[in-house]
């Protein structure tokens, strides 16, 4: 049997018609179990699969304008490194107009932002609690 060149196969971006179908029959099974109210219900009864559901519509891969990664091993920065990119972030929302100029130290804060340390099981019991006060 002779070889022969195969043609040109599917346009770049078109999805493979098998993804489409799937991507049916999920929509479509979506709708029948009750859609958004359906999430709903998942999310107080189920949240460990809720969030998993959440998961996957995160990005996997975040970056600073430069391309960097945006939270690069910041466990593994030093606290001089730290300040650094600290500095260069407020900088940055300054002349993005989130915050006034720098008064020593003292900016007018358009954005007030607190963060602290989770742990994941701690992270899922909280969002347990809430889902169960709702």
């Amino acid at each position: 049997m002779a070889f022969t060149e195969a043609g040109p196969g599917r346009p770049k971006g078109l999805p493979n018609k098998h993804t489409l179908a799937l991507k049916d029959a999920i929509q479509n099974a979506f709708t029948e179990l009750g859609g958004t109210s359906y999430l709903v219900h998942v999310g107080k009864t189920d949240p460990r699969t809720f969030c998993a559901l959440l998961g996957k519509l995160l990005p996997t891969k975040l970056s600073n304008a430069d391309g960097s990664p945006l939270l690069a091993a910041l466990t593994e920065l030093t606290d001089a490194q730290l300040e650094a990119r600290t500095a260069r972030a407020l900088q940055d929302a300054q002349r993005a107009g989130l915050m006034g100029p720098s008064n020593g130290g003292s900016g007018a804060a358009v954005l007030d932002v607190q963060a602290e340390v989770v742990q994941p099981a701690q992270l899922e019991s909280q969002l347990e609690s809430q889902l169960e006060s709702e």
